[in-house]
C-alpha cells in the first residue's frame, strides 16, 4: 500500500437523515453508536479524525473534532469539508459501519487526485481526495459488498449482524 503522509479522516454524520433519522449517526450498533464503527475503522488509517456535522446536530456535544457545515446536501458538504480540513483527506459516511479493510487499501492504491468506492451496488460515499482536480477521478470497484444503512430494514439487517458478531466471539472464547 501506498503511504498517504498527513492523511486525514472525515465522518460524514449531519445529514438531514430523510430516510431513516437525523439521529441515524447516534442509533445504537452493537453496543455503540453507529458512528464510533466508522471512527473505530479509521484509526486504523490516521489519528486525525474529524466528524462534518450541521450546526443543529445532536453531535455538535461531542467531544471529537468537528468540522461544521451549511447542510446543503452530502456532495456540497463534502467539498466544505475538505476545504476546512486539507489534503489527502478520506471521507466515509456514519452509516457505513463495516468497512473491510482490504476496501480501504484498494482505495488508498488508487493513484487519481479523486478517488470513490464503488460496490455492485453502487457508489457507497467512501472516496478518497488528494486535491480539487474534478475531471481526474477514478472509480476503485470493491467486489464485496459494503454495508450502508440508510433504511430500517437495513439497520435491522445490521443489527442482526451483531448478534451474529456477538455469537462467533463467544465460540473464539470457549
Amino acid at each position: 500500500m501506498k503511504s498517504l503522509s498527513g492523511l486525514k479522516a472525515i465522518i460524514m454524520a449531519g445529514g438531514k437523515g430523510t430516510r431513516l433519522s437525523p439521529f441515524k449517526p447516534l442509533l445504537d450498533l452493537c453496543g455503540y453508536p453507529m458512528y464510533y464503527w466508522v471512527y473505530r475503522n479509521l484509526l486504523n488509517f490516521t489519528n486525525e479524525i474529524y466528524l462534518a456535522i450541521t450546526p443543529y446536530s445532536p453531535l455538535i456535544f461531542s467531544e471529537f473534532r468537528k468540522v461544521i457545515t451549511e447542510g446543503k446536501g452530502y456532495e456540497y458538504d463534502v467539498i466544505e469539508a475538505i476545504k476546512k480540513v486539507g489534503f489527502p483527506v478520506i471521507i466515509v459516511p456514519s452509516d457505513t459501519p463495516f468497512i473491510p479493510e482490504e476496501a480501504m487499501y484498494k482505495l488508498f492504491n488508487c493513484e487519481k487526485p479523486i478517488c470513490s468506492l464503488l460496490t455492485k451496488s453502487g457508489y457507497v460515499g467512501i472516496s478518497l481526495w488528494k486535491e480539487f482536480k474534478f475531471n481526474e477521478y477514478e472509480n476503485v470497484y470493491f467486489e464485496k459488498e459494503i454495508i450502508n444503512v440508510n433504511t430500517l430494514s437495513d439497520y435491522l439487517n445490521v443489527k442482526n449482524l451483531c448478534k451474529s458478531m456477538e455469537y462467533n466471539k463467544w465460540l473464539k472464547e470457549y
